[in-house]
């Protein structure tokens, strides 16, 4: 299948010895026959383990197993993005004809034109790069790699080699990521090294790794120490004769199995010329001993150097500067003449320093890591900053696009010497490159090295600073991102130029809403943008104002973002700017205020159109998900199905990780609503899966608001108790999670916890739920009130619910539907004693849970009816109460609800179960009695249920009579005898 690459064909100077079963491991993990997926072997070890020559030799037999070897390593000191695999897909792409390539790229070729940008030359015109969200432009790049190596694959086994995974930049992680999870139809072996010592696995490594080992197909090989019998097999090899055991000892001692500081205390064995003592072999060890104990690389490099002459250590010292590998041009500048050049690499190979790499151009690289960085480290700074300047002025000169990080890299690092200019000058051209690549962590690194050395010009700094907002934020860090929008926009401001200010503003306000932050300041800095940017009609003014209407509804005020809103849609249509237009229609589901929502939905299908005829895939999905958010609201769930159908399969084509994250958690809210629990449950397990995929998407307390509904009608609750407690007291967290928590307490029959989490709430307000999860936390308080029976906080609580009577419960982005509005404002006003209002809601809310076709809220809706008609005590309610309870528990028994179907048949629901209660109890009186077995006074009783401590005197001398009862102790045994009492207290 072709030669290996070049630093896979390099001639070692000594034997192979040892690692014979993880060479016979990897030689097992050949995909050799049609049909076997991708592997992983991830081959860990310290530095100097011996991991690269393993590698080496397995390369070697996979080739000659008919496998084809492609090969890339990381960078040590410059993170090019995405550089193995641009190295490894490199060789793969030129070793097919044009005709076979075309047929090997697939429908998504022109993808890979971000990592090979000389593609089309071979190939000719490939689709554009679709431009789209962070999120999905990397995903469709990764798959457009996973399609690769697949139809590759189809016709040889493939392998390929990424070395020193501990250098890896983040955009190759996350292709490692994605191969392992998506990509098992490639038949091809994937073998990544890296050091594995504490100290040397960076959080993104440490992370990544814990991702391939969940997947999959993923072998993890540890290379540690050699052990005496291959230090004897590799001595043997060495001198053609067997060594002495205190030969082997000696190595042992002085290397620690350590494969690189054994190879080096052979060779300076080899230079000192103390091997005539061979032939006896006691003699040798002690020379070997008398030789010191190599304990550090840096001085086994100094012992090797000081056997150099001076022109050989200046070239190095360039080239350990230069990097691992390097060409005649980066070290140009040595001094040198050729013919001293050449003497100087002759003699670097000779003694084991350097090696040639076979290569179309002539390359050398240092024989290992440790070698190089041990040149580099003892170097004094100012000497490092001036030979920088040298290879950065070298490559300069033969400057090509994929220098840009190189060039970068240098000049930042001969600053100390050359100034800052140049310095700052590639740092922006090599962030602008990296975000074309995709590779959003390596552009806001170069843009923060640009503004750390300082950027006299204001624009000039402004427009780095915006830079580094928009890579920060495509990169996930949306706190970071508003930083430097924040900066951005103070020096725009001492600029006094409007639109610099405006764009800070509104890529402030996107970087804030993405992860769902509600920032004041977002409101302050966008009225601050407009009335600087004036009222004239531009496009910019369209997206400060769209962006004013999304914060402005963020923070609860709906008519403000109704009207901005509305300006941007009329704005858009006079310029005509179609795009413009797209981007607010699609925000109308967010910002419609008191507007109906079939005129919402309306908006939503002309912005879908818009971005379908203007190819802008991200914004048409967008359209279509808040479509199915909209029809959700109005309940009508069959037509949400079906549109649900159309966005999965557009995401699917599309590779749209974000669409497919939403489009499985509507398939949970759908599913649960219409009584699936298993499948809701799978859908939000699927979605959480998507999820991990995404950037600066608060996707987490999605997956939480999710399984909080799910495993509540499951009767799994409790499972879920120590995570919301510790969400709940936890920061920025408390306000968001405490009305859940509180909820939890309730439904878990805990109501001393739950009162006191709901007096806090009374004390602060209900305001600290506005910024975040704020209709949800109203439904949250509204059970665990209903529940405990909290009167006092039950007001305020109908006074903000009110509004939505008639419609449907919808928590964010279709994340949950809990059902009509008039269930909660039953429960509520039932706990207020308002029993006739009451009983119109849940009538209200039983008609449109009903004509929905939500069997599970029908089933809640039956039985908070009949709870409530329970409460109210009338002998005339007890028949209709009788009804709806056995209604809702038979609907429960066939979802699977166990806590509302223990609730609806301890108050006398479902077949077999008593249609009033014994020694003929009133429903009432039954409540007291209740809350009598919990322990609590007659004037508790009397405060829980909103009447006089003489009132429930009265009914407790009754209770008493009635069940022949001496005390109350006795009472509450009566309770448990006749299961007048459940675990979760017979709510």
């Amino acid at each position: 299948m072709g030669k290996l690459p070049g630093p896979l064909r390099l001639t070692p100077t000594f034997p192979f010895a040892g690692r014979s079963r993880e060479l016979a491991t990897l030689r097992t993990l050949i995909p050799l026959v049609d049909g076997e997926g991708l592997r992983f072997a991830l081959v860990g070890g310290e530095a100097g383990s011996g991991k690269s020559r393993l590698v080496r030799e397995f390369a070697h037999d996979a080739a000659a197993a008919g496998a084809f070897v492609c090969y890339g390593a990381c960078d040590s000191e410059v993170r090019r993005p995405y550089r193995p695999f641009v190295e490894a897909i490199g060789q793969l792409v030129r070793s097919f004809d044009e005709a076979a390539l075309l047929g090997t790229l697939g429908p998504h070729g022109g993808e890979l034109a971000r990592l090979l940008p000389d593609l089309t030359s071979r190939v000719g015109e490939l689709p554009p790069p679709v431009a789209a969200d962070p999120d999905t432009e990397r995903h469709r790049l990764h798959g457009a790699v996973a399609d690769l190596l697949a139809m590759a694959g189809a016709r040889a086994p493939l392998v390929v080699v990424i070395e020193d995974g501990h250098w890896a930049d983040t955009p190759t992680l996350l292709l490692l990521r994605h191969l392992a999870r998506g990509a098992s139809d490639a038949r091809a072996l994937l073998v990544t090294t890296f050091r594995d010592t504490e100290a040397e696995v960076p959080e993104a490594l440490s992370a990544a790794l814990v991702d391939l080992r969940r997947s999959e197909g993923v072998v993890r090989l540890r290379l540690g120490g050699l052990s005496d019998d291959e230090i004897s097999q590799f001595v043997e090899r060495a001198v053609g004769g067997d060594p002495l055991p205190d030969l082997v000892r000696v190595m042992s001692e002085l290397t620690g199995g350590n494969a690189f500081l054994m190879t080096e205390l052979w060779r300076t064995v080899l230079e000192s010329e103390v091997t005539s003592a061979y032939d006896g072999g006691s003699q040798l060890a002690r020379a070997l001993a008398e030789l010191g104990s190599p304990e550090g690389v840096r001085e086994v490099v100094n012992q090797r150097l000081a056997r150099l002459g001076t022109p050989t250590t200046t070239l190095l010292e360039l080239a350990a500067v230069a990097g691992p590998e390097f060409g005649l041009e980066e070290i140009a500048h040595s001094g040198l003449d050729d013919a001293e050049r050449a003497a100087a690499l002759d003699q670097a190979i000779a003694h084991g320093i350097i090696e040639e790499v076979p290569s179309p151009r002539l390359a050398y690289q240092f024989t290992h890591e440790l070698v190089r960085r041990a040149l580099y480290d003892r170097m004094p700074r100012l000497r490092r900053a001036d030979l920088h300047l040298q290879v950065a002025e070298a490559l300069e000169q033969a400057h090509s696009p994929s220098d840009l990080a190189e060039l970068a890299h240098h000049f930042s690092a001969a600053a100390p010497v050359a100034g800052p200019r140049r310095a700052i000058a590639y740092s922006i051209l090599a962030g602008r490159e990296a975000l074309r690549t995709l590779a959003f962590d390596e552009a806001a690194v170069r843009f923060a090295t640009a503004l750390e050395f300082g950027i006299d010009d204001l624009r000039s700094r402004t427009e780095a600073q915006l830079d580094l907002g928009n890579a920060r934020m495509r990169a996930g860090g949306s706190y970071d991102a508003i930083e430097a929008f924040r900066a951005a926009a103070e020096t725009a401001r001492g600029l006094g130029d409007p639109n610099l200010l405006a764009a800070a503003a509104c890529g402030f306000e996107e970087a804030c809403s993405r992860p769902g932050i509600t920032d004041e300041g977002a409101v302050e800095l966008l009225e601050e943008a407009s009335v600087a940017l004036g009222d004239d009609d531009c496009e910019l003014r369209v997206r400060l104002l769209t962006s004013l209407g999304r914060v402005y509804s963020f923070m609860g005020d709906y008519p403000a973002g109704d009207a901005a809103h509305r300006e941007a849609i009329a704005m858009a249509r006079r310029l005509d700017d179609r795009l413009g237009l797209a981007t607010v229609l699609v925000a109308s589901y967010w910002s419609r205020g008191d507007q109906a929502l079939d005129e919402t939905l309306e908006m939503l299908v002309e912005a879908r159109d818009l971005a379908e005829a203007l190819g802008a895939t991200d914004l048409q999905t967008e359209a279509m998900e808040w479509g199915i958010a909209g029809l959700i609201a109005l309940g009508a769930l069959e037509a949400a199905e079906r549109e649900l159908a159309e966005v999965h399969a557009l995401a699917v084509h599309l590779r749209q990780p974000f669409a497919m994250h939403v489009a499985e958690h509507y398939a949970s809210t759908l599913a649960l609503c219409a009584g699936r629990l298993d499948e809701a449950d799978a859908a939000a397990q699927r979605s959480h899966e998507w999820s991990r995929l995404l950037t600066g998407r608060a996707a987490s307390g999605v997956h939480g608001i999710q399984m909080f509904g799910i495993r509540r009608e499951q009767g799994r609750l409790a499972e879920l108790a120590p995570v919301v407690r510790i969400l709940a007291e936890g920061g920025g967290s408390r306000g968001a999670w405490r009305a859940g928590f509180a909820a939890l307490l309730a439904e878990l029959g805990m109501d001393e916890d739950a009162r006191r989490e709901l007096a806090h709430v009374r004390e602060q307000g209900l305001d600290e739920f506005r910024p975040r999860l704020w209709l949800a936390s109203l439904t949250y308080l509204a059970d665990a009130c209903w529940l405990v029976g909290d009167g006092a906080l039950a007001g305020p609580l109908y006074l903000e619910l009110a509004p939505l009577g008639g419609g449907n419960i919808v928590i964010g982005h279709g994340v949950a539907c809990y059902g009509a509005a008039d269930r909660y404002l039953g429960r509520l006003a039932a706990t207020l004693g308002e029993h006739e209002r009451a009983a119109e809601h849940f009538e209200q809310a039983l008609a449109f849970n009903r004509a929905m076709g939500a069997p599970i809220w029908v089933a809640h809706t039956l039985y908070d009816h009949g709870r409530a008609l329970r409460m109210r005590g009338r002998h005339q309610d007890a028949a209709q109460a009788s009804a709806l309870l056995s209604e809702a528990a038979a609907l429960a028994e066939r979802i699977g609800m166990p806590g509302l179907l223990t609730r609806a048949r301890a108050l006398g629901g479902g077949a077999g179960a008593p249609v009033a209660p014994p020694d003929d109890l009133s429903w009432r009186e039954v409540d007291i009695l209740r809350l009598v077995a919990a322990g609590l006074s007659n004037r508790e009783i009397g405060q829980e249920l909103c009447i006089s401590g003489h009132t429930v005197a009265n009914h407790v001398r009754s209770i008493l009579r009635k069940t022949g009862a001496a005390n109350r102790t006795e009472a509450a045994g009566y309770a448990y005898r006749h299961a007048l009492l459940d675990p979760m207290d017979a709510r």
